[in-house]
């Protein structure tokens, strides 16, 4: 039987940050789709008239396009990439789903896990001041977890459809039943790792497998657990592991 791989990448981010896994996915006879989802890979203003929404339907096709092609489809993502993967596992028969330091909230408030206190305010914020400036990343985070993509902006409506769907995602986790693997960084500032928690909880999946993993280095959100020079060949092991015992390559 064929086996494909569906690679989703992160919000505001690219294929890059999955192409680490390409090539060793590759090697062991799997089919890899590592797709774009819209709004991405163009430009910044291209990107602020896409919806989670759209990033859904257009990991939707992906996935659809790819199943044509094999006989069993894996889906796996990265940050807004893992929710969308269990978006599909909750909606299509996928073989496997794998989520790295993927939410299904961006905030709380009790108790208060959040990156940012502004969080909360952002449905509102986004009517007031839609695109808000940022630092770009330093050059030594980049060194250590490579990444590409919309940088030293955000725009407020994209987030909060980002924080209102994958809301929507976490509360569907229990139609998610083909095998689980979910990986996350205690310390990562982006996700709250108690994401990983709730995923494992809240799916039906016969076989579920939460990894965290550490980071020791201090400059980094600790997000990036595919190119992370600390983890990426952790992860692409544990993937490879995951594969062989679940989806009988």
């Amino acid at each position: 039987m064929k086996t494909g791989c569906l690679l989703i990448h992160g919000w505001a981010g690219a294929p890059f940050e999955m192409e680490p896994l390409v090539a060793p996915l590759e090697s062991m006879g799997c089919v890899v789709r590592n797709c774009t989802l819209p709004g991405h890979g163009a430009t910044f203003e291209e990107f602020c008239t896409t919806w989670f929404e759209d990033w859904a339907g257009g990991a939707e096709s992906a996935y659809q396009q790819l199943a044509g092609e094999v006989d069993r489809v894996v889906v796996m993502g990265l940050s807004m990439g893992g929710a969308l993967a269990l978006h599909l596992a909750s909606r299509y028969p996928v073989a496997g789903v794998v989520t790295m330091a993927s939410p299904v909230y961006v905030y709380r408030l009790f108790p208060p896990q959040m990156k940012d206190w502004r969080l909360p305010l952002v449905r509102f914020l986004r009517h007031v001041r839609p695109i808000w400036p940022g630092e770009p990343r330093r050059a030594e985070a980049n060194a250590i977890a490579p990444w590409q993509g919309y940088d030293g902006a955000t725009s407020l409506p994209q987030l909060w459809s980002l924080i209102e769907g994958v809301r929507g995602v976490g509360k569907n986790l229990h139609k998610v039943t083909a095998p689980l693997l979910a990986m996350h960084c205690p310390t990562d500032k982006t996700a709250p790792s108690g994401n990983v928690w709730e995923i494992v909880r809240g799916v039906s999946s016969q076989y579920r497998r939460m990894e965290l993993i550490p980071i020791e280095e201090k400059v980094t959100a600790h997000h990036m657990l595919t190119t992370h020079r600390e983890t990426r060949d952790r992860v692409c092991g544990l993937i490879q592991d995951f594969l062989t015992r679940n989806v009988c390559l």
